[in-house]
């Protein structure tokens, strides 16, 4: 019996022994393991590194900013902008930031030197407008290198923080691993505390899980594109660093950098909503990712934001020719077709290309590959340009164009010239088209084809188009009633605004008469925006506005046009008349489109004539209208009664019997224009 009562003590005080034993483990376990979980959630030195490093960006591109515009507004914001990185070096003392620099005596010297660096150009910067542009561009360059110390700093904060959470998760593992350890040891002393060891051992286990899902989540949100899984623009950057230092290093191959761009996709998101943008963007993903991996100079490839992506490749042997054509075929791939939820989406894709060679710092290929794409859109989109060091002034200029357009538009200084139009038959003035020009205070005369298309692509086109369009109307006033104006409608018009209302608000506002007014379309609208396009004409055409289609006989001509549209006027695109003396061709084409035109009862206008044996050969070929340089050139309203009686003047030497009569009608409708 006292063998038997030993025996049970020493079980009684093992069981108890053991009790405590799982209850003092299970909460240190507990205790360890919520520690851990809380400490997977910190990522305080991750945030100060980031935000240095996004103010740092902004400062740099709010100093690049005033170094072209010069504007008191880009100076305050360089003074904001100093006085936030300023306050983020203080941050950057912070204990826990301390410690993180502590760690790598190299990181507490890069630091301190930025810090000293940018601690000398401070003072400058917070009174820019005082600094000369030469220094301005010192600065600009000393700031770089603050820059590139506190976005390595931040890089590396990020790198410890996902490093830190990986060993939370091993800490993890090895507790639990040691409770399902005691949880079976315990097992055969009592089957109650096993089983409430496993109860906790469950709990504790999708504890831990959810901590290494949260943790490797993190790690791949911080590193991937949400939308797309693509790398995103953290880590092109730690790559692009990384082939940086390496093409410094002599031998090393060269790497060629695409910046590409879908060309339409703002307009897509603004006509078919965000939903449909996304779908476009994990599309246009797949086929890019698709056509890199055939690639085996592929190194990566990101997406930057919205429909920005960038490829980094190697060069293969150093041919060139090679890079573009694989540049070419990624550009033919996302330009293809999409359908998206049973629509069908004509979306294209530009390119722009930079490779590194001698004497070019590699640290700026991502530079030249977005100045490269900027020249591609501006130059007609859906291309693959490769960068060239002269495309820098006109990056310059462009940016400069763009960021004046608001204030031209406001101020009235993109303003309507006119171009007469006279009928062949009867050598009368019958109207003008509208054409905007701009002459810039310091570049002097702008290009319409410049401006506009910097202002189709900025979305300005549509302030620009209303503005111009009230001003002719109010100029049209005071022109003779039967004399009309013709007036340029854009693509983007039709995508991006209500255009219709527009129209119809102007003339209500000017009292310009609706049947006065012809609008122009190019065939481009009718192949991009077939059925909207016809709907919208369809208005204007109800509205009593005439409607033409112009530059008849380039690139896509259909004849199907003519067919799904009652069209008021044809155009021909002065590539013909050009040609008409010269090229026998060119007459024939001209006088079948004329006949053409005539029997689907549409008149007929032929642009570019210069001469007066074109002009000749028009009338002959039965056009309607003609204008050109032989009648006059684009002028201002305040020189249009002078340009009236020159193309009266001009008609008038084609045709010297009808002189008295000419000069006699338009005698008085001139001094009505005075």
């Amino acid at each position: 019996m006292r063998l038997r009562f030993n025996i049970f003590n020493l079980f009684g005080i093992g069981v108890v022994a053991a009790f405590l034993a799982i209850v003092l483990v299970h909460s240190n376990l507990v205790e360890s393991t919520e520690d851990a979980m809380e400490r997977s959630s910190r990522f305080d030195v991750a945030w100060v590194g980031a935000g240095g490093r996004l103010e740092a960006y902004a400062l740099q591109k709010s100093l690049a900013r005033y170094a072209v515009t010069k504007t008191p507004d880009d100076a305050d914001q360089v003074r904001l902008f100093t006085d936030i990185v300023t306050g983020r070096f203080g941050i950057f003392a912070s204990p826990t930031f301390e410690e993180f620099l502590d760690s790598k005596s190299s990181r507490r010297d890069r630091l301190d030197e930025a810090s000293v660096r940018f601690a000398r150009i401070a003072p400058e910067l917070k009174v820019i407008e005082e600094v000369s542009d030469e220094r301005i561009s010192a600065l600009i360059s000393e700031f770089e290198t603050v820059l590139r110390a506190i976005d390595r700093i931040g890089a590396e904060a990020h790198s410890d923080s996902v490093n830190h959470a990986d060993a939370i998760r091993r800490e993890l593992h090895e507790k639990q691993s040691l409770q399902k350890w005691l949880a079976t040891t315990l097992f055969v002393l009592i089957a109650l505390l096993l089983g409430l060891a496993a109860i906790q051992n469950h709990f504790l286990g999708r504890a831990g899980r959810k901590a290494m899902r949260a943790a490797r989540d993190f790690s791949y949100l911080a590193h991937h594109d949400n939308l797309t899984g693509l790398p995103n623009r953290m880590v092109f950057n730690a790559k692009f660093e990384t082939m940086v230092e390496r093409l410094r290093s002599p031998g090393a191959k060269r790497v060629a950098v695409f910046a590409v761009d879908l060309d339409e996709f703002k307009a897509v998101n603004d006509r078919y909503g965000h939903a449909t943008g996304d779908a476009l963007l994990m599309q246009a993903t797949r086929r890019m990712s698709g056509t890199c991996a055939t690639f085996e100079n592929n190194i990566m490839a990101a997406r930057l934001g919205g429909d920005e992506f960038v490829v980094m490749m190697f060069v293969p042997d150093d041919d060139v020719d090679a890079i573009l054509a694989q540049a070419e075929a990624l550009r033919k791939t996302l330009s293809a077709p999409y359908d998206i939820d049973g629509t069908t989406l004509a979306v294209n894709a530009s390119v722009g290309v930079e490779i590194s060679g001698p004497g070019r710092d590699p640290g700026n290929l991502l530079i030249g590959a977005d100045i490269a794409l900027s020249q591609a859109k501006a130059s007609g989109k859906n291309r693959v340009l490769l960068f060239d060091p002269s495309m820098h002034d006109a990056f310059i200029r462009q940016a400069l164009i763009q960021s004046e357009l608001d204030k031209a538009i406001e101020n009235e200084d993109i303003a309507p010239h006119y171009q007469i139009k006279v009928d062949v038959k009867t050598g009368r003035v019958i109207g003008a088209e509208v054409l905007a020009r701009w002459i810039h205070p310091t570049l002097g005369p702008v290009s319409p084809a410049e401006f506009t298309k910097i202002a189709e692509h900025s979305g300005q086109i549509v302030p620009l188009g209303r503005k111009v369009l009230e001003k002719a109307c109010r100029d049209a006033l005071r022109f003779p009633p039967e004399m009309g104006i013709a007036v340029n409608l854009s693509v983007v018009q039709f995508v991006r605004d209500d255009l219709v209302r527009t129209v119809k608000d102007v003339l209500a506002e000017t009292g310009f008469p609706a049947h006065r007014l012809t609008l122009e379309v190019t065939e481009s609208l009718m192949i991009s925006e077939t059925d909207r396009a016809v709907e919208i004409l369809s208005q204007f055409r109800a509205m009593g506005i005439r409607v033409a289609l112009d530059d008849f006989g380039t690139g896509y001509s259909a004849l199907s046009y003519l067919r799904t549209f009652n069209w008021d006027e044809l155009k021909i695109d002065q590539s013909f008349v050009k040609e008409l003396e010269t090229d026998e061709r060119a007459g024939s084409i001209v006088g079948s489109i004329v006949s053409m035109a005539h029997q689907l009862g549409i008149k007929v206008t032929a642009e570019g004539a210069e001469t007066s044996r074109q002009i000749e050969i028009l009338r002959d070929a039965g056009s309607d209208t003609i204008q050109g340089y032989h009648f006059g050139r684009p002028v201002p309203f305040s020189d249009f009664p002078a340009a009236v009686l020159q193309a009266v003047a001009a008609a008038a030497r084609l045709e010297r019997e009808r002189v008295p009569e000419q000069v006699a009608n338009f005698t008085g409708k001139i001094a009505r224009l005075h």
